[in-house]
């Protein structure tokens, strides 16, 4: 009996020990239509963020706060080793980012909602994307992110999708 209490002791500590932080909508502050790799929330104070692209994600994956309507300065530096993306279809942004580079783009917040972000390249396969929000449980304006889709030439010849 106490061989079966310390291996379900064991089995406990394992799956709180490599569920740290879920990969999944469900988790979220603003729930997105596919998986997401979530990598936390930072708060938009003054009119610039920045904002970590990697293999296969956004740090922060969630931006909150900030004045609705008004514009802020995205800085967005690429760690990984693969091409990505910052786009958004509803905030009219679409800028690649080379591995090793940095990127600015302009925003402008909504109105209220929230509005997601994400790369084209990898939203779909690996749940690459964030989103801009106001408060915990914001829903996106019209509904689920946007799928963009792309083509190899899209991909700057490195053939992700």
């Amino acid at each position: 009996m106490r061989k079966i209490l310390i291996l379900l002791a064991a089995a406990s500590v394992v799956a709180v020990g490599c569920g740290g932080s879920s990969n999944t909508s469900a988790s979220t502050p603003v729930k997105l239509s596919r998986n997401t790799t979530n990598k936390g929330t930072k708060d938009i104070t003054g009119t610039t963020v920045e904002v970590e692209i990697d293999d296969f994600y956004f740090n922060p994956t969630f931006l909150k706060g900030g004045t609705p309507g008004s514009t802020i300065t995205v800085t967005v530096k690429n760690d990984g080793k693969q091409l990505h993306t910052f786009t958004s279809t509803a905030l009219g942004v679409d800028k690649q980012v080379a591995p090793g580079t940095t990127e600015t783009v302009q925003v402008t917040l909504p109105q209220s909602g929230a509005t997601e972000f994400h790369c084209r390249f990898h939203q779909q396969t690996n749940g690459m994307q964030g989103a801009f929000f106001f408060k915990d449980g914001d829903t996106l304006a019209g509904g689920s992110a946007p799928t963009v889709s792309s083509s190899s030439s899209d991909t700057g010849g490195y053939g992700y999708n």
